[in-house]
């Protein structure tokens, strides 16, 4: 056995994944279209988009439905749009499940409503939540908001969180709080986050200030902006509040003096709430933190 030369670095031992890699590679290479999925699928997890490609694209060409559909997912992320939409379909008429869906997203994506209707109606009447959802999407763009609505609530009552998200805001417009916050709070239950807000400014709008400052500080620590906006908004007001007492006493002139130069707590936790926001790219945040 060799000893490595002095001063020479020993080579790198290989990481699991690595070894993974490797071992899935030699596979694959032998022409096996399972372990070209699985290689793609885990390239394209270390952003490592042009093995993916090259990987899926390999088990398509050899007639892989499954992986003809994730070629064409992967292209229409990166804007290749004509070369997604032909995979997806010959993934979809090779039978694989969820093709017609995805390519039914991508059309909406780019405003091609009609063709986006073409391919989820048919998901939507199989009743996929994801299609029933859209399909409220598309009657929305088209002007439908009673059709939406229909759409929306066979969507929500198969478990879709963005249906009960948007179905909860039609409620609320619409005066029916107690449906608009059982909704809401179903889908926050079911991970839609930027529901807190909503929840937040619906409570506060009927003056219950203490369910308000719950949800929209419970969106604000979850990473919502909207949350972080309104809830700025609500700790800014409370300051606003005229003061009780006598502006000669000292106690009362220095919170006077707190509050004009925005450095209450309050004043200043809004700030940096702001601030969070404007950093995640929430437009008003930016346009209120240049104001102040």
């Amino acid at each position: 056995m060799t000893s490595p030369a002095p001063g020479a670095r020993p080579d790198p031992v290989p990481t699991a994944h690595q070894r993974r890699l490797d071992t899935l590679r030699a596979i694959a290479e032998r022409g096996d279209l399972g372990a070209m999925a699985q290689l793609g699928h885990l390239l394209r997890e270390a952003d490592d988009l042009g093995g993916a490609e090259h990987w899926f694209r390999k088990a398509a060409e050899r007639g892989s439905a499954a992986a003809m559909a994730d070629l064409g997912l992967l292209l229409g992320t990166h804007g290749r749009i004509a070369e997604a939409v032909r995979w997806l379909e010959a993934a979809d008429a090779a039978g694989c499940p969820g093709a017609g869906l995805q390519l039914g997203l991508l059309h909406l994506e780019r405003g091609k409503i009609d063709d986006a209707e073409r391919w989820l109606r048919p998901a939507a009447e199989a009743g996929s939540p994801e299609a029933l959802c859209n399909m409220g999407v598309v009657a929305n763009r088209r002007g439908s908001n009673d059709e939406a609505e229909q759409w929306y609530e066979r969507a929500a009552e198969a478990g879709n969180p963005t249906a009960m998200r948007t179905l909860g805001l039609y409620m609320a417009r619409r005066g029916e709080l107690d449906r608009a916050v059982e909704l809401l709070t179903e889908a926050v239950r079911r991970g839609r986050t930027d529901a807190m807000a909503i929840l937040g400014s619906l409570h506060l709008d009927h003056e219950d200030t203490a369910a308000g400052e719950h949800w929209l500080r419970r969106g604000a620590e979850a990473g919502d902006p909207d949350s972080m906006f309104h809830l700025a908004l609500f700790l800014r007001e409370q300051d606003a509040a005229p003061l009780a007492g006598d502006l000669s006493e000292p106690s009362v002139l220095r919170a006077a003096a707190a509050i004009a130069t925005g450095r209450t707590p309050a004043q200043q936790e809004a700030r940096q709430l702001l601030e969070r926001a404007a950093a995640l790219g929430h437009p008003q945040s930016l346009h209120l933190l240049h104001d102040i």
